[in-house]
């Protein structure tokens, strides 16, 4: 069994694939509300963590509208979160943060497209070859 036809199988089977995301989101959830004390570190977290969360749906979903309107909703959901932690900590906003977050996001969905592009030339190859995917 391939890379595609292990993480396929997996997507459609909505468990590991789902369950890494949804911990991703749940990191990002906790993270984004402790404060950390070493300011690369947070800026290659955050940078990570959303472009893991919005390549995810943009490779995976069957509707390209819903990927990429996920993929994206991760920005303002960046946005929030960074107000909240600003009220939860009592520090200012962090635009540093901001970007990373916006930087991770865009990463993540061209690492999306490009991911979604091969699986599609792949399986557009098998068939015209007769090979099984």
């Amino acid at each position: 069994m391939n890379l595609r036809q292990l993480i396929k199988a997996e997507w459609n089977s909505g468990s590991k694939l789902t369950g890494y995301w949804l911990l991703g989101f749940l990191l990002l959830l906790a993270g984004s509300l402790i404060p950390f004390g070493i300011p690369g570190l947070d800026t290659i977290a955050h940078i990570t963590l959303y472009a893991v969360l919005s390549c995810i749906p943009i490779s995976f979903l069957s509707d390209r509208k819903a990927a990429f309107l996920v993929s994206t909703a991760m920005s303002s959901l960046g946005y929030l979160l960074e107000t909240i932690h600003m009220f939860v900590t009592s520090d200012s906003f962090n635009a540093l943060n901001a970007l990373a977050n916006n930087i991770g996001i865009l990463a993540g969905i061209a690492a999306g497209f490009i991911i979604r592009l091969k699986l599609h030339y792949e399986q557009r190859y098998n068939n015209d070859t007769g090979r099984k995917p």
